[in-house]
């Protein structure tokens, strides 16, 4: 009875959103040991268990995918096939997101072609509201197509290893998957769309997107002859005239090196930034050559360029970048100040006071920029540093993330190895090849709440048991369902789980239902794949309200959607994929 009360707790906090999941899971796991209804042993028992350690590794190879721009690469070479014609973006796009999401995070790619749909949409004069819903859909939908498509699926081949002959395999549930996409497309363009109110999201076709804002960089030649060899940039006033200096590559060095104010020029390249004008009149006067270059030049291994805006409560308002002192604090250059409707001149940079909203275009090492952000609330970057350096660094090994991806879904397809380590081989050689930029990166990427949530839940399935729940439950179907057969359980199961995971966590729902799946199966001596693979799919499929997944929460306030377009729409959807899903696993996994 106590065990009963806890877990009814948890779920009224977990729908109620009052805490967060993984602190209402950890809260559960503590009540439970201290009311001795699981010991210490069993309750931490979820932190060791293998789905944990897997989905871990999940993360650092998503990281990989998303950081390199493989990902992106991926979408980006779809999207010119589109065109113009509204019919083919829309099966492009959600083809892209199904297959996206099948091998990394369904809310890593939703995020990732958010941008890429708002941009299409407006191009083709489109409301979005008919792409974003659909786009979390379809992403829930790809997640059931592999193995790692989705936490659900790992539970559910976890379970299953060891107590069947034919455990899980990494395109087992492929042809549900593809099944349900297909009927999908067809829902949408046939009456999904329809139901939508048109009026949410027209706004975003008026928003311009405009291109990312580059600073001018030029490459200038200093011969060993030149009379400014030797000479610290702190004692030229070069600022003075417009011309900044980034970095500095000395000869026979193969990389460039940020510049500072000690800098001491030596024979090389320095790439500096400025208006063509001021650039080619320090030219002239120094004697030294120049050429434009690509801006994106600046950003390698070691630095690159960001935009920081100058809130409301900043120091700095009314106050000149020189008297800023934030070359000197985070040795970092300032290259251009932007302020709406107005132009500011590059010459006397250092002179120009700022005001509340000006972006700072701001040129310095990862490290300075990162120590920048974090220690002044004065000016805020308008995109993380750290998240920019990833994309920078990580760039350049889009190849050898692909390489590892297509290393795992080998060794997953053949088994050579076990999964989990399989996983942990393609998360370290993301590491070492550069993919992910460094182990701090791939410490960040790990998202530590839905780790400690699925960690502590798993224990709740063994406390269920211990207290004669689970057995109770089985009984109950059994002896409720069971003379019609083992197709209606399989039914009862599925509908149950799609039920709860649209009010809380597909992966807490699986968790609590797998387990349940096996005792039933074992009771009605039939083979417990079907129901567990019902469990998984059902996990998956929420469609019912905006707060069934993450990637409705995501699409619910980008697309201005109201809560009962999601009823609308979701709802028959929620009724067609549950049938197809139900005759799929009745099909490929005969009882």
């Amino acid at each position: 009875m106590i065990t009963v009360i806890i877990l009814l707790g948890m779920i009224f906090f977990f729908i109620a959103g009052w805490l967060r999941a993984d602190l209402v899971a950890l809260i559960g796991l503590v009540c439970l040991v201290l009311t001795q209804q699981l010991t210490p042993g069993e309750a931490m028992a979820g932190f060791s268990n293998p789905v944990v350690l897997m989905i871990a590794g999940l993360f650092v190879v998503g990281a990989g995918l998303f950081h390199s721009g493989l990902a992106e690469r991926l979408a980006s070479l779809l999207v010119p096939y589109a065109g113009g014609n509204a019919t083919r973006l829309f099966y492009l796009f959600m083809l892209t997101v199904t297959l996206l999401s099948s091998v990394m995070s369904n809310t890593g790619t939703v995020a990732l072609l958010i941008p890429v749909v708002m941009v299409m949409a407006r191009k083709i004069q489109q409301s979005t509201d008919s792409y974003l819903m659909p786009l979390a859909f379809f992403s829930s939908i790809g997640g059931t197509m592999t193995l790692i498509g989705t936490p659900p699926n790992l539970v559910a081949a976890e379970a299953l290893r060891g107590i069947t002959d034919e455990p899980l395999g990494f395109f087992s549930l492929f042809p549900i998957g593809l099944v349900v996409m297909v009927i999908g497309l067809i829902y949408f363009r046939l009456i999904g769309n329809r139901l939508l109110h048109q009026e949410g999201a027209k706004q975003w076709l008026k928003t311009e997107i405009s291109e990312p804002l580059r600073p001018n960089v030029y490459v200038m030649s200093i011969a060993k002859s030149h009379p400014l060899i030797g000479k610290q940039l702190r004692d030229l006033s070069w600022s003075h005239e417009g011309v900044i200096v980034l970095k500095e590559r000395v000869h026979g060095r193969h990389h460039h090196e940020t510049a500072h104010a000690d800098t001491v020029l030596r024979a090389g390249e320095l790439l500096v930034s400025g208006e063509e004008r001021h650039v080619q009149n320090f030219s002239e006067k120094e004697q030294i050559p120049f050429e434009p270059i690509e801006a994106t030049r600046v950003d390698d291994q070691t630095g690159g360029v960001l935009l920081f805006t100058v809130p409301g409560v900043s120091r700095l308002i009314g106050k000149r970048i020189g008297e800023s002192q934030l070359r000197n604090q985070f040795h970092v250059n300032v290259l251009k100040v932007i302020r709406p409707q107005e132009e500011i001149a590059h010459v006397r940079l250092t002179d120009t006071p700022l005001k509340q909203g000006d972006m700072l275009m701001v040129q310095g090492t990862w490290d300075d920029l990162e120590r920048m952000e974090r220690e002044t609330h004065d000016l805020l970057s308008n995109e993380r540093v750290t998240e920019v350096a990833n994309r920078v660094v990580s760039g350049r090994h889009q190849l050898a993330a692909g390489i590892i991806m297509l290393m795992l879904l080998l060794l997953f397809i053949f088994e050579w190895v076990d999964p989990t380590v399989a996983v942990w081989m393609a998360a370290l050689a993301m590491v070492l090849s550069g993919a992910v930029r460094q182990m701090d990166v791939a410490y960040q990427s790990i998202q530590w709440s839905s780790l400690v949530l699925i960690a502590a839940m798993i224990p709740v399935g063994t406390a269920l048991e211990k207290a004669g729940i689970m057995g109770w439950v089985v009984e109950w179907i059994e002896r409720t369902f069971a003379d019609f057969g083992p197709i209606w359980v399989l039914v009862v199961l599925f509908v149950s789980t799609m039920l709860l995971s649209q009010i809380i966590s597909n992966t807490a729902t699986a968790i609590l239902f797998v387990p349940l799946a096996i005792a039933l199966a074992e009771s009605m001596t039939v083979s417990p794949v079907p129901f567990v693979v019902a469990v998984a799919i059902s996990a998956s499929l929420a469609f019912m309200t905006p707060f069934g997944s993450p990637t409705n929460a995501m699409v619910f306030s980008i697309g201005n959607y109201r809560f009962m377009d999601f009823v609308k729409v979701g709802v028959p959807l929620q009724l067609i994929t549950g049938i197809i899903g139900i005759l799929m696993i009745l099909i490929l996994f005969p009882f």
